[in-house]
C-alpha cells in the first residue's frame, strides 16, 4: 500500500512501523473479501471492515481513539457539563415516571457514563452496549478508577439488546459511525464500490442496487440534483431502530449526533457529500488512507432517522440543536456555579467549554438531538423550540 498522496492538501501524520503493519493486515483482509466478491465490494462493506473487523478494525483494535492522544474529541471529552445537562434531562424524565435506568450505546471512553452517574446518583442501573471488546475493557478500567464502588456497581455491560427495557436510551455519536453507501450522479445514479488496483483501494461503479433506487426516491421528493453530485445513504437506521423499538417497552431515546435534515443533507451545493475521516485530529475525506488507523464517519440524515424510528414503533418528540438542548437543561447556570471562586484561568476554560458545546459556529447547531419515546407520553420542554415531526 502506497502512502497517501495528499490530494486534499492536508498533511497527514505517518504512523509508526507497528501501526502500518497492523493496517496492512486489515488491507489484506479487505483484499481477500474483494476477491471473494468478484473484484468489488460496496463501500458499506469496506467501511464495516475498516471500523469493526474483529481485532483489526478501527473500533476493534487497541489504539487510542479519544482525546489528545487519539484522533478526535467528543462532547464528554470536552467538558463534564455535557453529561451534567443530560443528567438533568434524565432527572426530569424520571420525575414524570420514567424508570431510573440508562442504556448507553457506544460508550466511548466511559466519560459520559461517569458524568451522568456522578450528577444523578439516583439511577438504579446504567447499562452499556458496546461491540468493541477493547473499548469495553478501557471503559471498565476507567470507570472503576473514577467512580465510587457504589456507583461502579450500578454499571452493567451487555453483549446484546436487553428485552423489555424501561428507561432512557442514549446514543451520542453512534449513528455517524454506521456504514454507509456512497452514490454518484452522472447521467444517472450509480453506487460506488471499492476495488483494489495493486497499490491501493479505488472507487468503482456498481450495477443498479437498492441504494440507487432509494436515492432516486429521495431525489424525486427533494428535486433534481446536479450532475457529478456525490453523497451517502445510510440504510442501517431502519434495522437498528426496529431492533431497538422491539427491545424497549417504556423508554425515551435521545440521539445526539452531527447531521442535517434531509433537504440540507442533499443540498445541491453539497456536491461532495459528508464522508469525513479523522486521523490524529486531522480531518480529511479519503477513506482509503491507512485503513484501521483512522475513523470514518458520515453525517446523520435526521429525517431518514425519524422516519425509520416512526416505522419501527417510536413516537417522535422532536429535533433540536445541541446548543439549545444543553441551554434548556441548565448549561449556563451550572457553568456559572462551577466558575465561582475559581482563578481566571479556570473560569476562562469553563467559558471555552460552554462556547464549544453550544455556539452555532461550534457544536451548537451542527450537532442535533433527536428525541423519541415508546409506551410513554412524557413532556420534554427542551425539545419544544426545535422541529416537531409528525
Amino acid at each position: 500500500m502506497t502512502p497517501p498522496d495528499n490530494r486534499q492538501g492536508i498533511e497527514l501524520p505517518v504512523p509508526d512501523d507497528a501501526a502500518i503493519e497492523h493496517s496492512m493486515r486489515l488491507v489484506n483482509a479487505i483484499i481477500e473479501r474483494i476477491e471473494q466478491r468478484g473484484g468489488v465490494i460496496g463501500f458499506d462493506e469496506y467501511m464495516q471492515m475498516a471500523l469493526y473487523q474483529p481485532g483489526l478494525g478501527y473500533y476493534s483494535a487497541s489504539l487510542p481513539k479519544f482525546g489528545a492522544e487519539g484522533d478526535f474529541v467528543t462532547a464528554p471529552e470536552i467538558s463534564s457539563l455535557f453529561g451534567y445537562c443530560l443528567a438533568r434531562q434524565a432527572e426530569a424524565l424520571i420525575a414524570q415516571g420514567c424508570v431510573a435506568e440508562v442504556l448507553e450505546f457506544g460508550a466511548g471512553s466511559g466519560k459520559l457514563c461517569a458524568q451522568i452517574l456522578e450528577a444523578l446518583p439516583l439511577l438504579s442501573r446504567y447499562r452499556i452496549l458496546d461491540l468493541s471488546a477493547d473499548l469495553r475493557a478501557r471503559q471498565q478500567q476507567y470507570l472503576e478508577q473514577r467512580l465510587s464502588a457504589e456507583l461502579f456497581h450500578k454499571i452493567e455491560w451487555l453483549d446484546q439488546l436487553p428485552r423489555d427495557f424501561d428507561g432512557i436510551v442514549l446514543a451520542n455519536e453512534v449513528l455517524d459511525a454506521m456504514p454507509v453507501h456512497v452514490l454518484r450522479k452522472q447521467e444517472d445514479w450509480q453506487e460506488l464500490g471499492v476495488t483494489w488496483r495493486g497499490q491501493g483501494f479505488e472507487w468503482q461503479a456498481i450495477e443498479r442496487t437498492a441504494a440507487v433506487e432509494e436515492m432516486r426516491r429521495i431525489e424525486s421528493r427533494l428535486g433534481e440534483l446536479p450532475s457529478d453530485y456525490r453523497s451517502e445513504l445510510n440504510l442501517n437506521y431502519t434495522p437498528w431502530l426496529k431492533a431497538l423499538a422491539e427491545s424497549c417497552r417504556r423508554a425515551v431515546v435521545l440521539i445526539v449526533d452531527y447531521g442535517y435534515e434531509q433537504a440540507q443533507y442533499y443540498y445541491p451545493a453539497r456536491g461532495s457529500g459528508t464522508l469525513t475521516c479523522h486521523l490524529r485530529h486531522r480531518v480529511h475525506g479519503d477513506p482509503f488512507v491507512y485503513p484501521g488507523l483512522q475513523d470514518i464517519t458520515a453525517f446523520v440524515d435526521f429525517d431518514a432517522c425519524a422516519d425509520a424510528a416512526e416505522a419501527g414503533g417510536f413516537d417522535i418528540v422532536g429535533l433540536i440543536g445541541q446548543g439549545q438542548f444543553l441551554l434548556a437543561n441548565g448549561l449556563l447556570d451550572e457553568s456559572q456555579r462551577r466558575a465561582e471562586d475559581q482563578e481566571p484561568v479556570a473560569q476562562l476554560a469553563i467559558s471555552q467549554q460552554v462556547a464549544k458545546l453550544s455556539l452555532p459556529q461550534e457544536m451548537g447547531e451542527q450537532f442535533k438531538v433527536l428525541a423519541l419515546q415508546k409506551g410513554l407520553r412524557l413532556e420534554i420542554p427542551a425539545m419544544q423550540r426545535g422541529r416537531a415531526y409528525g
